[in-house]
């Protein structure tokens, strides 16, 4: 009886904590990833969120397949390593054909999974179209011109740039462990931007890269503003239509309620459109004939400031002589692109190879190995 009563008071103490100090987020989170038996979030975890579909067009163009389409088998070591990775979908896309493809796990070309970061790619490119539209004026203008309600010393400093090369200053920790870090509330709270706008600027901007998915959260909101359109319509009408994705993509909210799009993450798709991405930047923003974003900004976003390995929305590399250019999410989700033999290589799955989250991590140059391999380079 004792027992009974001890546990009772603790369950009280608990939810009286989780009342007091706004955690019920915290519960979301336990449900959604523990519960179905993980330690993180999972690229699955579309069901468990509201979410509002992002239109492709009437006219889906499939990809065309390359004449030697999966003729050329991927190697025993090579399907061991996705094996233990839990890899999802490898595909290899040569001068705009598929060349090779390969799903795991249960996992086929109709899988709609969640590209985590690779989101932060797609907010820059509609940013560049926003600046290109006008609604912006450019790069260097004042984010408090759109969102005079930012907080912190440095606030009124902040420029567009400055969120898009993760340079704000803002006060943040990435990745962060700790359940009661603001990171950690992004996934799960239902207004999202509420809690990025309460976040200060405490460092001078455009002097120190720290990554940052408030910055991308940020931009969304900005974006917002300029334009007077909700992120998800704006990309839809601008990329996702014009690619003529074969599906309609997913993206993730924070409640139907706030209807704000977790723009730092969480757009959702099939391997082979995501791919389309890569086709974008090989191409300079040049989609078949028609020209979607400036071509300087597609070449702006390969140059770094004080970060080797990021530019601006893409994370960059030098390897094997080859310059590269990637999307990266949680869990080692990846389109990469090289733009000197026009070859696109896509990864999504469950694991990764940890390092730091401002490193590349080793799994990314199996994939690209393999597809060098295979495609004779």
């Amino acid at each position: 009886m004792k027992y009974i009563k001890n546990a009772f008071i603790a369950i009280l103490i608990l939810f009286s904590l989780i009342y007091t100090f706004d955690l019920n987020y915290i519960i979301k989170g336990i449900r959604v990833v523990y519960l179905n038996g993980y330690s993180t979030v999972f690229i699955d975890d579309n069901k468990y969120f509201d979410t509002v579909e992002v239109e492709t067009s009437n006219n889906p163009e499939p990809w065309i397949k390359h004449i030697n389409y999966n003729q050329k088998n991927t190697s025993k070591i090579f399907d061991e390593f996705n094996s233990k990775m839990e890899t999802a979908a490898f595909i290899i896309i040569e001068n705009d054909s598929i060349l090779t493809e390969k799903y795991y796990n249960g996992y086929d070309e109709n899988s709609v999974i969640n590209s985590f970061s690779m989101a932060k790619t797609l907010i820059y490119v509609t940013l560049a179209k926003a600046i290109e539209e006008g609604y912006i004026k450019s790069l260097e203008q004042k984010v408090v011109d759109f969102i005079p309600e930012l907080k912190g010393e440095f606030a009124s400093e902040v420029r567009v740039i400055d969120l898009a090369s993760m340079h704000s200053g803002m006060e943040w920790t990435e990745p962060s462990l700790n359940p009661f870090s603001v990171l950690s509330k992004t996934y799960f709270v239902k207004d999202l931007n509420k809690l990025i706008l309460d976040q200060p600027f405490v460092e001078k901007p455009g002097i120190k890269f720290q990554y940052s998915s408030g910055n991308t959260q940020i931009l969304s909101i900005l974006i917002e503003r300029a334009t007077g359109e909700k992120i998800t319509d704006y990309f839809s009408k601008h990329f996702w239509k014009k690619m003529n994705a074969e599906q309609n993509a997913i993206w993730q909210l924070d409640s139907y309620e706030s209807g704000n799009a977790k723009a730092f993450c969480c757009f959702s798709t099939n391997a082979r459109d995501l791919s389309r991405m890569g086709k974008l930047y090989l191409n300079n923003g040049n989609w078949n004939g028609q020209q979607l974003v400036d071509s300087n900004f597609i070449k702006t976003s390969f140059t770094t400031i004080d970060s080797p390995i990021y530019g601006i929305g893409i994370w960059v590399d030098n390897y094997k002589g080859y310059e590269i250019g990637m999307m990266r999410g949680h869990l080692g989700q990846y389109v990469m692109f090289i733009p000197e033999i026009n070859l696109i290589i896509s990864r999504f799955g469950r694991k990764y190879t940890e390092k730091g989250i401002i490193e590349i991590t080793e799994d990314t140059y199996i994939y690209i190995d393999e597809a060098l391999r295979i495609t004779g380079n």
